[in-house]
């Protein structure tokens, strides 16, 4: 049968003006679960990488993304790849329920709801969202996640819940919030970079103002996220590991600039590439998701 062409009027599927915000709510958290399920794995890796320090032997514990997958495997199991994922499960479903509640009431500020606008207002729709309710939830649930995807074998927390329980009791309601202002000073580009990104490369599958299949606006999700995934991860990424090395320590005394001198400029690209491997395919699929189920609640 045939594949009945649909219209998008204002490129990537947006919900239509009544229940908008529940069906950003809704599709969201669909994303949350399709980014969990891809791409955990591929984000332990990359702390891991991010935060080992010399061993005894005054070699690294991981040679590359490989080598950390093999031990990781080894070692741990399946279930050391998906260290922590309790936290991001819980909180992606929340993260991406408010990211995209978020981007959707930001688009309709900045324009970027207007069919066929200038794709610079993705853009300012995303950083709008990125310094708002996005690293008020982002912050405390990456925290824990960071925190026990950095244990490599038994060490101080024994899962989400006694990490939250400890830190708190330690360090207070503010020890969830460490690092809060590194995640701020990321989230403002990064979320502009992604949106646009994902805006971008839905429209070169699928130009607004146009008739496309289901098929082709699939492809569009596919692409799109895969442009959004490049956007957040590949041109700031120094920015993002500051945020980690922070996350790690509650105080750290080490200036950024001291470790950059010490380490060179290489310190703040440690895993890149695992970043990128995990940044394509689940985004991917976080889009595809999101543009599916508002699709289907249309």
């Amino acid at each position: 049968m045939a594949e009945v062409p649909v219209l998008a009027p204002a490129g990537a599927p947006s919900g239509d003006k009544k229940g908008s915000a529940l069906k950003d709510v809704l599709s969201g958290t669909g994303g949350g679960i399709a980014q969990v399920a891809a791409g955990h794995p591929l984000d332990t890796i990359k702390v891991r990488l991010q935060t080992q320090v010399p061993g005894p032997d005054g070699k690294m514990p991981f040679a590359g993304m490989m080598d950390c997958a093999k031990k990781t495997f080894s070692h741990e199991g399946l279930g050391g790849l998906y260290k922590g994922a309790a936290s991001p499960l819980l909180g992606a479903m929340a993260h991406n329920a408010g990211i995209f509640f978020s981007y959707g009431q930001a688009r309709k500020f900045t324009g970027a709801d207007v069919p066929g606008c200038e794709l610079y207002r993705f853009f300012l729709a995303g950083a709008l969202a990125g310094g708002t309710l996005i690293t008020i939830v982002e912050t405390p649930v990456d925290l824990l996640k960071i925190k026990l995807q950095a244990q490599v074998g038994k060490g101080e927390f024994e899962g989400v819940f006694d990490a939250a329980k400890k830190i708190t009791r330690t360090h207070g309601f503010g020890g969830v919030y460490q690092g809060v202002a590194a995640t701020w000073l990321r989230n403002i580009p990064c979320f502009g970079l992604y949106f646009f990104g994902a805006e971008f490369g839905y429209r070169l599958v699928c130009p607004p103002l146009e008739e496309h299949t289901p098929t082709q606006a699939f492809l569009g999700g596919l692409v799109g996220g895969a442009c959004a995934g490049f956007g957040f991860w590949g041109i700031l990424y120094p920015l993002e590991t500051v945020r980690i090395i922070l996350h790690i320590a509650y105080v750290y005394t080490k200036p950024i600039l001291t470790l950059m001198a010490e380490n060179g400029i290489a310190t703040f690209f440690k895993g890149y590439t695992p970043s990128l491997a995990r940044a394509v395919p689940v985004n991917s699929a976080i889009f595809c998701a999101v543009y599916s189920i508002k699709n289907m609640l249309d």
